[in-house]
């Protein structure tokens, strides 16, 4: 407990509280959206398991911070809405390949995740060249935050990959 309160020590209660408030605000939006528009309890399963897996992702990451960086400023709390934005992107993604693919009759789980698979490698490709491109002209905290966001984000598209592989299995598979 130390370690968390030692790691928010320089943020205000403002500045904490909208943090808190933007995420938790992207994550319910996504899910509410999946329950309205998709009505599966797989896809529901998916998105509220990839957004406590982002949370973790992101802990883990200003943890890390933390442990390298001595002193983490409110700067940081962008590597919170960075990754949970760009997750949330990924999670909707795959939430709008089932919408439509539904509709179709020849419905199959594996070419919708296999176009998520396409769809997360070019984001991660975006992601790598975008924050390596914006870290190499930048110095300090702002590079740190960067970088943090970067790995994090592509860990957790990643992650909501695999997740996607798990949730949504070809019921003809063995």
């Amino acid at each position: 407990m130390k370690i968390i309160s030692e790691i928010l020590e320089n943020w205000t209660h403002y500045e904490l509280r909208m943090v808190m408030i933007s995420i938790l605000a992207i994550s319910i939006l996504g899910l509410l959206s999946t329950l309205i528009f998709i009505k599966d309890k797989r896809s529901l399963l998916f998105s509220l398991t990839s957004s406590v897996s982002t949370m973790v992702i992101v802990g883990l990451t200003v943890f890390l911070l933390r442990i390298l960086i001595a002193d983490i400023s409110n700067v940081y709390s962008f590597v919170f809405l960075i990754t949970t934005t760009i997750s949330s992107v990924n999670i909707i993604t795959l939430n709008n390949f089932l919408v439509k693919s539904k509709a179709s009759k020849d419905f199959d789980i594996d070419t919708v995740t296999r176009e998520h698979f396409s769809d997360s490698l070019k984001l991660i490709s975006f992601i790598c060249l975008f924050f390596t491109i914006l870290a190499v002209f930048t110095y300090g905290d702002v590079r740190n935050v960067l970088i943090a966001s970067g790995i994090s984000t592509v860990i957790s598209v990643f992650a909501n990959h695999l997740l996607s592989r798990l949730f949504f299995k070809d019921k003809n598979e063995k």
